[in-house]
C-alpha cells in the first residue's frame, strides 16, 4: 500500500472529480470534506477494507472492454481498477463492457450482465458511445441506468465515468451524464476536464493518450484508471455516512421510459409475416460471451425482402451491425414514417460496428407492428446482405405509472373561462350506439363508439363519469395525434380530464373513440370543455360508408395488445379500435360500428347473455335500452360468431348444440329485418373453432343458401385463414383485415 499511496499522491492536485451527495457537487483539484462525499461509495469501500467479499462491475462500450490496451483484459482501465481494489481486499471483477453499445443498449444488458452479479460497486462509462445515440433518447436511457442501479434490491455504489473524445471534443453526452450524476448524488469522474487542465498547464498532451480520436491507448487507460482510483481513495479516506438499503430517488429529469424495457432476440424475435428474410446474420461476439449470450437475428440479400414484427413500447429501436459490406434496411412503426437502418457504413472498414437505431418514439402505449424491408437504393442486385440482430422496446410502463396527456380535475365549471358543449349537441358527428342520459350526456358502452368534431380553442378538457365495470379506455385524437385516456375507477364520480398542453390558436379536429368493450366497462360522456373563446364548429363531413360488426371477443379486440398470456385484469391492452373490423373500416374510409362481447355466442356463452338477447341494445346487458335504427343504416353488416358456441361446451366436455344452424339463421333473419337494404357478410375465424367444429362453417353456408333461396342476393360468407390459438394479437388482426378488405372490394362492394 505504501507504493500505491505514493503513486496516487503524485497525481493529486490535477484530477477534477465530482463527489456529489444529496444532489450537490464539489469540483476542483481534489474533492475533500465530509459535506461533499458519496456515502454509499464510502460504505462499500468500508466493507471492502473490513475484509468482506466485494464485487466490482463495470459497464460501458469498447473503452471499458480495454480496447487498445495491451492486453485489453489485463491492462484496460477497468482491469487495472479491479487489480488495485484487490490490494485492499477480496474482489470479484465483472467487466460488462460490450463494444459499440450505448446507454440505451446498456439498459437492455444491465440485469443479466451486472445486476444479477449483485455488485457492490458499478462504474458506468457511456460518454463516448452516447454521442451516436439519438439525443432525444440519451438522457432518459442514462438516467434509467442510474435509477435501476440505485433502486436494485441490493443497491450498489455507483461511479459515473465521464469520457469524451480526444481533445475534450463533443461533450454533449458527458454534460447530460454529469447533470444526472449530480441529481442522483453519485460520484462522477470527469476525465476530459482533468486531462484538459493538465494540457492547459503544459503537463501533458492529448496526443500521448490517444492514437486516434475515440479510443485511448495504453497510456490513456493508465490515466483513466488513475482518475477513478483517486476518486475511490478520496471516498475511502472520508469515511462519512453509512446508508442502508434503497433510498427514495429524486424526481426524474428526463422521464422513466427506459426503466421499463424489453428486448426481442433469438427465438423471441419471430416475424409475424416475412418474405426474403432468413434466420442468421452476425452476432455480437462480446455480447455472446456474457450471461445469456446472443443468438442470430434475421438477414436477407433479397431486394424485395419484407418482415413484420409484433412489438410493445412507447419507443421501438432496432439493434444491428454496420460495416462497409452491408446494405441498408428501412423500418417504420404502424403507419409512421420510414427510418433508414444504416448498415452500409463505408468508414467501418474491416470490422463491425453496432448501432441502436430508433424507429418510433412517442408512440401510444401497448402493442405495435414494426415493419422492416430492404431499402431500395443503389445497392439493388448487389447480393450484399442486410440484417438486424434484435428489436428493443422502451416505455413498457406498468398501468399505475403510465404517463398521460390528461390531468384529472374535479370540475372546471362553473369557472367562466370554460364552456361545455354536451355530448348530445348536434355539432358532434357520432358513429355507433350511444345511450341517452340526463342533461344531454350519453352512455358509452360499445367499443368503437366515436365522437368527432371541429373546434377553435387552445385549451380542452373532456367530462366523463365512470359508470360500470372496470376502467374505460379511450383514444383521444387531436389534429390526427392520438393519446390514450384512462378513466378512474367506477364510483370516483364525474370529473374533467384536461389536456395538459395548450394547443396552437386556430382550427383543430377532435376524435374520441372508446377502446374498451362494453361488457368490461361503461362510462357516461358529458361533453367537451373548451377554454376562453373556444367553441365547436360545424361537424366534420360524414364518411360515405358504414360497416356494422357483430361478434365476440375476437371482434371486440380482447387481449390484442397483451404481451404474454391472455388476461382481463389490465384492460388497457384490450383495444377494440385495433381489432380487424375497425382496421377494415379505417382502410375503406368507412364508419365503424362494433357490437361485440367477449365470451358470447348464439347458443352458448361464457357469460350471462347470448347475442340474440343484446344485439340491438345500447349496452351488452338485458336491462339496457333498445337502440332504434339510426338515420343512416349500415351499408354492410358483418357477423363473426360461433367460436364460443364451440369453445364453451368443448371446455366442459359437452356436445356442440344440435340446433346451432337453426338459431344462427334466426339471428341473421333478425338482422335482415332491421337492415333490409344492407349487404350481409357471415364471417367465421380468427380463432380455431371453425377448424375444430365443421358444423359452424356448414351452418353459415346453410344460412346463405336459405336466404338466397328466398331471393336475398345480398348475402355472402367468408372464412378467415389468419387465426391464433389464443386471442389474436394486433398482427393477426391486421392479417384478418387484409383478407376482409380484399374480399369486400372484390365481392361485396362492387
Amino acid at each position: 500500500m505504501t507504493t500505491l499511496r505514493h503513486w496516487i499522491g503524485a497525481m493529486a492536485g490535477a484530477i477534477t472529480i465530482s463527489l456529489a451527495a444529496n444532489g450537490a457537487a464539489a469540483t476542483g483539484a481534489a474533492a475533500t470534506g465530509a459535506s461533499a462525499t458519496d456515502a454509499r461509495l464510502q460504505a462499500a469501500l468500508k466493507r471492502l477494507d473490513a475484509g468482506q467479499p466485494f464485487t466490482l462491475a463495470t459497464i460501458g462500450g469498447s473503452i471499458t472492454t480495454g480496447y487498445a490496451a495491451q492486453p485489453p483484459g489485463d491492462r484496460g482501465w477497468a482491469a487495472q481498477l479491479a487489480a488495485r481494489l484487490g490490494q485492499r481486499g477480496t474482489v470479484r471483477f465483472v467487466n460488462a463492457g460490450v463494444s459499440g453499445t450505448d446507454s440505451a443498449v446498456g439498459g437492455q444488458r444491465l440485469q443479466p450482465h451486472v445486476l444479477d452479479a449483485e455488485p457492490d460497486l458499478v462504474v458506468v462509462e457511456f460518454g463516448v458511445n452516447d454521442l451516436a445515440l439519438d439525443p432525444a433518447v440519451r438522457g432518459s436511457s442514462y438516467e434509467a441506468l442510474l435509477r435501476r442501479l440505485l433502486s436494485a434490491p441490493k443497491p450498489p455504489a455507483v461511479v459515473a465515468l465521464l469520457l469524451s473524445l480526444q481533445g475534450q471534443r463533443d461533450r454533449e453526452a458527458v454534460e447530460v451524464q454529469a447533470r444526472l450524476a449530480r441529481h442522483y448524488g453519485v460520484t462522477a469522474v470527469d476525465f476530459g476536464r482533468w486531462m484538459q487542465q493538465r494540457v492547459d498547464a503544459g503537463e501533458d498532451r492529448w496526443e500521448r493518450l490517444y492514437d486516434e480520436p475515440v479510443h485511448p491507448n495504453q497510456a490513456g487507460h493508465d490515466m483513466i484508471a488513475t482518475a477513478v482510483w483517486q476518486a475511490l481513495d478520496e471516498a475511502a479516506r472520508a469515511r462519512v455516512g453509512t446508508p442502508s438499503g434503497a433510498v427514495a430517488l429524486p424526481v426524474p429529469l428526463y422521464g422513466r421510459e427506459h426503466e421499463f424495457i424489453r428486448q426481442w432476440s433469438g427465438e423471441a424475435l419471430k416475424p409475424s409475416t416475412h418474405r426474403g428474410f432468413v434466420r442468421g446474420g452476425p452476432v455480437h461476439p462480446e455480447w455472446a460471451r456474457h450471461p445469456g449470450g446472443q443468438q442470430p437475428g434475421w438477414s436477407t440479400t433479397a431486394d424485395d425482402a419484407e418482415a413484420t414484427f409484433l412489438v410493445w413500447g412507447r419507443e421501438i429501436a432496432v439493434f444491428h451491425a454496420e460495416s462497409e459490406h452491408f446494405r441498408n434496411l428501412e423500418a417504420w412503426v404502424d403507419d409512421g414514417p420510414p427510418v433508414t437502418i444504416r448498415g452500409q457504413v463505408p468508414e467501418r472498414q474491416g470490422y463491425l460496428g453496432w448501432r441502436y437505431t430508433v424507429v418510433g418514439r412517442g408512440l401510444l402505449p401497448g402493442a405495435h407492428l414494426l415493419h422492416v424491408r430492404m431499402r431500395r437504393d443503389e445497392w439493388a442486385g448487389s447480393g450484399r446482405s442486410a440484417s438486424l440482430l434484435a428489436i428493443m422496446g422502451a416505455g413498457l410502463y406498468p398501468p399505475a405509472l403510465q404517463p398521460s396527456a390528461f390531468v384529472r380535475e374535479r370540475a372546471l365549471l362553473p369557472a367562466p373561462a370554460w364552456r361545455l358543449t354536451r355530448a348530445a349537441d348536434a355539432l358532434w358527428r357520432v358513429t355507433g350506439r350511444a345511450g341517452e342520459e340526463a342533461d344531454g350526456a350519453r352512455l358509452a358502452a360499445w367499443s368503437g363508439l366515436e365522437w368527432r368534431a371541429r373546434f377553435v380553442g387552445t385549451q380542452l378538457a373532456l367530462r366523463f363519469t365512470p359508470s360500470r365495470g372496470g376502467l374505460s379506455h379511450f383514444t383521444v385524437e387531436i389534429d390526427g395525434q392520438p393519446q390514450v385516456l384512462a378513466l378512474t375507477a367506477v364510483g370516483s364520480g364525474t370529473a374533467d380530464w384536461r389536456l395538459n398542453q395548450r394547443l396552437a390558436p386556430g382550427e383543430h379536429t377532435l376524435r374520441i373513440v372508446k377502446r374498451t368493450e362494453g361488457a368490461m366497462a361503461e362510462a357516461v360522456f358529458h361533453g367537451v370543455l373548451l377554454g376562453t373563446g373556444g367553441h365547436l364548429l360545424a361537424p366534420p363531413p360524414a364518411r360515405p360508408l358504414t360497416l356494422e360488426f357483430y361478434g365476440d371477443s375476437i371482434t371486440a379486440g380482447a387481449c390484442n395488445g397483451d404481451i404474454a398470456d391472455d388476461q382481463y385484469e389490465d384492460l388497457s391492452t384490450h383495444d377494440g379500435t385495433r381489432a380487424y373490423g375497425a382496421i377494415t373500416a379505417r382502410r375503406l374510409g368507412a364508419d365503424y360500428v362494433g357490437i361485440a362481447v367477449s365470451g358470447i355466442g348464439i347458443t352458448r356463452t361464457w357469460g350471462d347473455t347470448l347475442m340474440p338477447q343484446v344485439w340491438d341494445r345500447v349496452a351488452p346487458r338485458t336491462d339496457a335500452a333498445v337502440s332504434p335504427p339510426g338515420p343512416k343504416p349500415p351499408d354492410v353488416v358483418l357477423v363473426n360468431l360461433g367460436q364460443n358456441d364451440h369453445g364453451f361446451p368443448a371446455s366442459r366436455g359437452e356436445p356442440f348444440a344440435a340446433d346451432f344452424a337453426e338459431r344462427y339463421l334466426r339471428f341473421v333473419r333478425q338482422l335482415r329485418q332491421r337492415y333490409p337494404s344492407a349487404r350481409l357478410v357471415l364471417l367465421i375465424g380468427g380463432m380455431p373453432a371453425w377448424r375444430e367444429q365443421p358444423a359452424i362453417p356448414q351452418a353459415l353456408a346453410a344460412a346463405v343458401q336459405a336466404l338466397q333461396a328466398e331471393g336475398d342476393r345480398r348475402v355472402w360468407t367468408y372464412t378467415f385463414q389468419a387465426f391464433s390459438w389464443a386471442h389474436p394479437r394486433i398482427d393477426v388482426h391486421e392479417q384478418m383485415a387484409d383478407e376482409l378488405v380484399a374480399f369486400l372490394r372484390d365481392k361485396v362492394l362492387r
